[in-house]
Formats: C-alpha cells, structure tokens, sequence
C-alpha cells in the first residue's frame, strides 16, 4: 500500500479527528484511490492537518494554553489595538483579539503578532510612566501635526490611552485646549510641560 494512503488511513483512525478535517481525509482518500497519487497543494493540505495531531505537537499546544497568563492576555490586546490603528497586518484577528477576552492564540501566532520590534516598543511605551500627570498643564509642541493646536496651552485629561505608533513618545493622552469645548487626543511627543 503506498505510503501516501497508509498516512490517510492512519490518521482516519483518530478518534479526535473533527468533523471538518475527517471529511477532507476521506475526499483525499477516495482522490488517491481513483488517481493513485495527490497533487503538491493536496499533499501539503493533508501534511499540515496531520501535523496539527501529532501527539508532540497536541502537547505542545497544551503547554502554551496551560501557560496563558494575565499579562500575555495583555500584551496581546495591546498588540492587536495597535493593529486595529495601524492596517491591514493582523486585522480580522485583532478585531477578534479585541472583542473576546478568552481567546487564546498559538504560540506562533502570539510569536508573530507580539514579539516583533514594533509591538515590543509599543509595549515598552505603554508600561513607561506617563511624562504628564492627569489635571497638569501642557503645551502643544510647534511641531505637532496638529496645525491649529500649535502652541496651544491644554489640561490633561487622560494620559493612559492605546498607543497607536511605535515611535518614541507614542503614548496617548486626551487633552483639553484652553478656550476649547471638546477634548482631543494627541501623542505625548507633541508636548511639553507649559511653565507659565
């Protein structure tokens, strides 16, 4: 029996199969009986599937879900507001990260969204302690991006918002400009303590 199908019917034989991936065997069982052999893309499919039960790799996946923690649950909502600022790297899981609080990745996925050089600066700069206290005075850098906020003497109202860049001073505050009505939110690094 060729190896191919006696790799088929072996995992067939998995009682922890799921339904989805028990269908899809059985398809490239009865293609390999009708054609004697799978394509590349087929072979490749089942090899990943198969993998996913292997007894090494089941263990593993145990390991990382008994090993989930509060502060990755928080790195990774932290990484993946950062994605919702900053499209289209992570999107659809991200808006899913956001919206349930009990998901749980892989570890190459939480590898992947958490551990690169950005999201590590993004975290760096949401654990410093803010440079302005909430109810202190600041000024608007002349530098801001904010043409009309230029110069402009603020309150800071919220100094702990997502912090949607990984550039230095990318921590959120939530400002209110002196003889304005409504709030606005701008990065730390387009202020500076007003000494008046």
């Amino acid at each position: 029996m060729p190896a191919q199908l006696e790799r088929i019917e072996k995992l067939l034989e998995n009682q922890d199969l799921s339904a989805s991936n028990r269908s899809f065997a059985e398809s490239l069982k009865n293609s390999h009986k009708k054609w004697k052999s799978l394509t590349f893309a087929q072979w490749s499919a089942f090899e990943r599937m198969e993998a996913r039960y292997d007894p090494a790799v089941i263990n593993a996946r145990k390991e990382w879900t008994n090993a989930w923690n509060n502060e990755k649950a928080k790195n990774l909502r932290i990484a993946a507001e950062y994605y919702l600022q900053n499209p289209p790297y992570f999107g659809d899981i991200a808006a899913k990260i956001v919206s349930d609080e009990t998901y749980v990745p892989s570890a190459k996925l939480y590898r992947k969204m958490v551990e690169n050089k950005y999201v590590q600066k993004v975290l760096t700069t949401r654990a410093s302690e803010p440079a302005f206290e909430v109810g202190s005075l600041v000024k608007v850098r002349k530098t801001s991006r904010n043409h009309r906020l230029r110069d402009r003497i603020a309150m800071v109202v919220d100094n702990n918002g997502v912090v949607k860049t990984s550039a230095k001073g990318g921590k959120t505050y939530t400002i209110l400009p002196f003889g304005e009505a409504n709030t606005i939110q701008i990065e730390e690094r387009w202020l500076k303590r007003h000494r008046g």
